[in-house]
């Protein structure tokens, strides 16, 4: 299935390029990595937050080792971490992993 800015989950730097310049969204970006043992605990944590806010959120997963030139970019040095962005402009940015709660406090501050 191809991109659409209707959807809330998406992976890539395609996608997440698009959402940048064009939802109006929140817009959440989680970098990740294939060898990463605490991506593989956060990626079911953020998408369950994502899931009740589904309409309101948009979710992007990024592998720095597909997409090394928007990690790059991003600033990104260690996975897993969680960029927010809203009308542009990155308002925060998390590294390691949370508690539920705390993603989802911020998301609906923010939404």
């Amino acid at each position: 299935m191809g991109f659409h800015v209707s959807l809330t989950k998406h992976k890539g730097q395609y996608a997440l390029r698009k959402l940048y310049h064009e939802s109006p969204r929140l817009i959440c970006v989680l970098y990740t990595a294939p060898t990463c043992g605490p991506c593989r605990t956060l990626k079911p944590i953020l998408n369950k937050v994502i899931d009740e806010f589904n309409t309101h959120v948009h979710y992007v997963e990024i592998d720095i080792e597909e997409d090394q030139e928007i990690a790059e970019a991003a600033g990104i040095m260690g996975t897993p971490c969680v960029q927010f962005f809203k009308n542009k402009e990155m308002i925060r940015s998390v590294t390691g992993v949370k508690m539920k709660k705390e993603y989802k406090q911020f998301i609906e501050e923010n939404i």
